[in-house]
Parts: structure tokens; C-alpha cells; sequence
């Protein structure tokens, strides 16, 4: 079974992008733009690794994200992307419980080489 990975963004054609790369990999790919999207997409579809922008309807609704997934999914692998790296936001993620802050860009084979890290640990 292939593993489902969750897409968190509000720029569509990136989160398009990213997901049909990682299709042709054969992974299973769900994507959200919103928080509301995402927690209904964590719920429902139980994803192995998040991939969640910090900024989107607000400039920290990643961590609002973060924090309420960990509570209903606490072993759900997330790493945190960001345009511009805060350390005071990436202390916090880390805290909450992010395995990693990444800044953007990112590219494809990063987005497979951090999959393929939680696969084999």
C-alpha cells in the first residue's frame, strides 16, 4: 500500500504541482488549502506524512494546524514549510511537534528525499 501524504497550501499551482510528482512516484496524495480542508482531510483520510504551509489564512495557521492534529493524531509525521524562517516560529513548530521547519523553496526530490526519510526510520 502506498503511503498518503497531505498537502497543505493556498497556492493551488504549487500544491498541483507538487502533488502530481509525487503521484507518478506512487505516493497517494491529498491536498488542502485551507485549515478547515486540512483537519477534515486528517480526520477522514488518517495521512502518514503532513506537508503544511505555515501561512494561510492567517500568518500562523500552520501551527494552529499543528497543534490540533497532534492532539487528534499524535503520530502523524509533519514538517512545516515556510516562505521566510522565523526562529521564534520554528522554536514554537519544533515544540508542538513538527519534525522539521522547512523554507521554501522546495524542491520536488527534497519533497521525496524528507518521504523517504520518515519511511525509514
Amino acid at each position: 500500500m502506498s503511503q498518503k501524504i497531505l498537502l497543505i497550501d493556498d497556492e493551488l499551482d504549487v500544491v498541483e504541482f507538487q502533488k502530481n510528482f509525487l503521484t507518478r512516484r506512487g505516493y497517494q496524495v491529498l491536498t488542502a488549502t485551507n485549515t478547515k480542508e486540512a483537519i477534515e482531510a486528517i480526520k477522514k483520510d488518517s495521512p502518514d506524512i503532513v506537508f503544511c504551509d505555515i501561512q494561510l489564512e492567517t500568518d500562523t495557521a500552520g501551527l494552529d494546524i499543528l497543534e490540533q492534529v497532534k492532539k487528534i493524531k499524535p503520530d502523524i509525521v509533519i514538517y512545516l514549510i515556510t516562505g521566510f524562517l522565523d526562529k521564534e516560529i520554528e522554536v514554537k513548530g519544533l515544540a508542538l511537534g513538527a519534525r522539521e521547519v522547512l523554507t521554501k523553496p522546495i524542491s520536488n526530490e527534497d519533497f521525496e528525499k524528507k518521504i523517504k526519510e520518515v519511511l525509514l526510520s
